[in-house]
C-alpha cells in the first residue's frame, strides 16, 4: 500500500508537540489563539500554556494587570499541566547551559526548542517539543482565522449578542490607550485623533462617536472629543472586558489607533462599507508591521 506524501507529513507533524504561550490582554490572547489554530490546521498537535496569569492572582499590578478573558476550551484547546510547565522551564535552562553544550554538543538541542516571534520559522519546527512564546501580531492570522475566532468567542453569550447586534447606523468606535504607553512615549497625539475624526466626517454625515479609553480624565478634558455620545472607562475583570468588547463590535466604523483590543473588534466585526482607521506606524519608536488590512485607512502617527 502506497502512502501519500501528505499522509507521511501528517504522521510526522502529529508526533511534534507544540505549546503556544497565551499572555497579555484580550487582543493579544486572540492573536495567540489564531496563531495556535493556524498551526493546528497545518496538522501540528497543539496545546496552550496559560500559567502566565498566575503571577497576577496575589499581586497588585496597577498598569499591566491581566487575566485570561475566555477559557482555552472555548477555542478548542487543552492547556498544559503544572508538571509540563515546570519541565519547559527546565528544558529551556538545559538548552541554554554552556556546560551542557560542551558535553553534548549539538545533540542536546535535538529534542526541545523555544522560539520567540522574531526567531520563528517553519524550518525551525523540527524538534519533538516546541515552545512558542510570542504575540504573533500579524493581521494575516486574524484574516485566515476570522470565522474560527468569531465562532469560538460567540460561545460566550454576551459576545454573541454583540455580533448579533452589529450596527447598520453610522456609529463610530474610537479607542484611546494612554496609561502604559505614556511610559513608553508611544501614546497617540491629538493630531491623529483630529485627522481620523475629520476623515470620517468627510465621508459620513452626523456620526455617533463612542470612545473607549484607559484615561478617562484626559479624554473628558480634551475638546476634540466634546461631541462624543458615550465615553467608556477601563476595565480589568474578565466579565467587564467582555462587556466592553461586545459594545465595541456593535459599531460600524472604527478608529483603532494602536491598540490590539480595538483592532480585533474592528477586524472581526467590520462590514463591507465600514471605515476603519489605524495609526501608521503603530509605534513611533519600534514599528510593528502586518497589522493593517489593505482596505484600512492609515493615518500618520507623528
Amino acid at each position: 500500500m502506497r502512502i501519500s506524501t501528505d499522509g507521511i507529513r501528517n504522521r510526522i507533524l502529529k508526533k511534534i508537540y507544540v505549546i503556544v504561550e497565551i499572555k497579555g490582554g484580550f487582543g493579544n490572547q486572540l492573536f495567540q489563539f489564531a496563531f495556535a489554530n493556524s498551526l493546528r490546521r497545518m496538522g501540528y498537535k497543539v496545546r496552550v500554556k496559560t500559567n502566565f496569569y498566575e503571577q497576577f492572582e496575589n499581586d497588585n499590578f496597577e498598569n499591566t494587570y491581566r487575566k485570561l478573558v475566555l477559557p482555552e476550551t472555548l477555542f478548542g484547546f487543552k492547556k498544559t499541566n503544572k508538571l509540563t510547565n515546570r519541565l519547559l522551564v527546565w528544558a529551556h535552562k538545559f538548552n541554554k547551559s554552556k556546560k551542557i553544550k560542551k558535553i553534548f554538543g549539538k545533540r542536546n538541542n535535538s529534542f526541545f526548542i523555544k522560539l520567540k516571534d522574531s526567531d520563528y520559522s517553519l524550518e525551525k519546527m523540527n524538534k519533538k517539543v516546541i515552545h512558542l512564546d510570542g504575540y504573533w501580531q500579524n493581521i494575516d492570522y486574524i484574516i485566515s482565522n476570522k470565522k474560527y475566532l468569531i465562532e469560538s468567542i460567540s460561545k460566550n453569550l454576551i459576545l454573541k449578542e454583540g455580533f448579533d447586534n452589529c450596527s447598520t447606523s453610522d456609529s463610530v468606535m474610537l479607542n484611546v490607550r494612554r496609561n502604559d504607553y505614556l511610559e513608553m512615549n508611544e501614546e497617540l497625539k491629538n493630531n491623529f485623533y483630529e485627522e481620523s475624526i475629520n476623515y470620517i466626517e468627510s465621508k459620513i454625515n452626523n456620526i455617533e462617536l463612542n470612545i473607549f479609553t484607559d484615561d478617562l480624565s484626559w479624554v473628558q478634558n480634551n475638546d476634540i472629543f466634546s461631541f462624543a455620545k458615550n465615553i467608556y472607562g477601563p476595565e480589568d475583570e474578565p466579565d467587564k472586558v467582555i462587556e466592553l468588547f461586545s459594545k465595541m463590535i456593535q459599531h460600524k466604523h472604527f478608529i483603532v489607533g494602536n491598540s490590539t483590543f480595538s483592532l480585533l473588534a474592528a477586524a472581526l466585526s467590520e462590514q463591507d462599507d465600514s471605515i476603519t482607521i489605524i495609526a501608521s506606524p503603530w509605534f513611533r519608536h519600534k514599528d510593528k508591521k502586518n497589522l493593517s488590512k489593505e482596505n484600512w485607512i492609515q493615518i500618520e502617527n507623528k
